[in-house]
């Protein structure tokens, strides 16, 4: 049986057949993604769809960096209200579940469909390159199930003998790994799981028109990002990240399952259970988040008619605006000529 890996915008058209705009904003971390995006809704009466595999979680809020301490919020099932403008994929998943990439497209696609409906614009926004890629160019495992037996005897084995095991039936795949994939039990069990299966998937080879969507691309120098994700790792620790992940514990929460997420939520749970000190709790976290911002910027090689912008140039925000309003206003003017 042949399965197709759709994208939610295969077909860059709206339920009534026109084409539809969806702004779509990738960086890596600390690179002001979120603010920018609830300006821009607000010029453009747009809406939020987050793209980010941690955010989706209840209770990850300090850690993934939902939001700003300043930010103005309201929660609500499915979404926040944050500064006026609504955030859709908050808040999806208990933790300790399972959230995939097919997850997502289901989600950002209803999401989408509603916003487009209300005639405003969508807005995706995020640091997780994956989901991006998946939602522009549907993803191969998508239609695979899940093998229940094979991961509960996967899950008993360390991480490096799932990559041994990977690379024995998959060396490509396996060989393609970044050395954060080959540590992450979650992600080598999945490729292992995907290896096994005997299903044929056919990946589609449909690209969105120019016209259909804009792709923004937040960088700066490395040492840049790498002092602000310091600034903003100490705000969050002194906001109580330690304390949300107490909580986490408390409501049953396997610190396993915490520190398969990495970054924050590995080292801060690796304190918290006596296992390293303080001082190499934040050596080790700024280590990972520095490299997790380096494999964020290789993403944007992957992406094709991707536009970037630096934002440590002082004018950075005016020439974005500039392209931003450049598409938004053609694609409207377009639309007014009769066919």
């Amino acid at each position: 049986m042949m399965l197709k890996a759709r994208s939610p915008l295969n077909n860059g058209r709206g339920p009534q057949g026109s084409v539809k705009q969806v702004l779509i904003i990738y960086g890596p971390t600390q690179t002001g993604k979120t603010s920018l995006s609830i300006k821009l809704a607000k010029k453009y009466s747009g809406e939020l769809i987050s793209a980010d595999s941690r955010q989706v979680y209840k209770g990850l809020d300090i850690g993934s960096g939902k939001v700003g301490f300043d930010d103005v919020v309201e929660k609500h099932t499915g979404f926040w209200t944050v500064n006026g403008i609504r955030i859709n994929g908050f808040d999806l998943a208990n933790p300790g579940n399972r959230f995939t990439a097919a997850d997502f497209l289901q989600s950002a696609e209803s999401s989408m469909i509603r916003i487009i409906e209300h005639k405003k614009l969508p807005i995706l926004v995020g640091g997780t390159g994956f989901y991006i890629k998946a939602l522009l160019e549907g993803i191969g495992s998508i239609g695979i199930p899940a093998d229940l037996k094979l991961r509960r005897r996967l899950e008993k084995l360390s991480s490096g003998n799932l990559y041994k095991q990977l690379l024995s039936i998959d060396p490509k795949r396996a060989k393609s790994m970044n050395q954060s994939d080959r540590a992450n039990p979650r992600r080598l069990i999945r490729a292992i799981e995907i290896a096994f299966s005997n299903q044929k998937v056919k990946i589609t080879g449909y690209r969105l028109p120019t016209t259909d969507y804009l792709l923004i691309g937040l960088t700066a120098p490395n040492e840049y990002l790498y002092e602000k994700a310091d600034e903003w790792l100490e705000k969050r620790i002194q906001n109580g990240l330690a304390n949300e992940v107490k909580g986490l514990f408390k409501a049953g929460v396997d610190a396993r399952w915490l520190e398969s997420l990495g970054l924050e939520y590995r080292w801060v749970t690796k304190y918290l259970l006596g296992q390293i000190s303080y001082d190499e709790t934040l050596i080790r976290l700024r280590g990972d988040i520095h490299s997790f911002i380096r494999r964020q910027k290789t993403w944007f090689s992957k992406f094709k008619n991707i536009k970037l912008f630096d934002i440590s140039a002082a004018d950075f925000q005016i020439s974005l605006e500039k392209t931003v309003n450049l598409w938004y206003t053609k694609e409207n003017e377009r639309r007014k000529v009769p066919a």
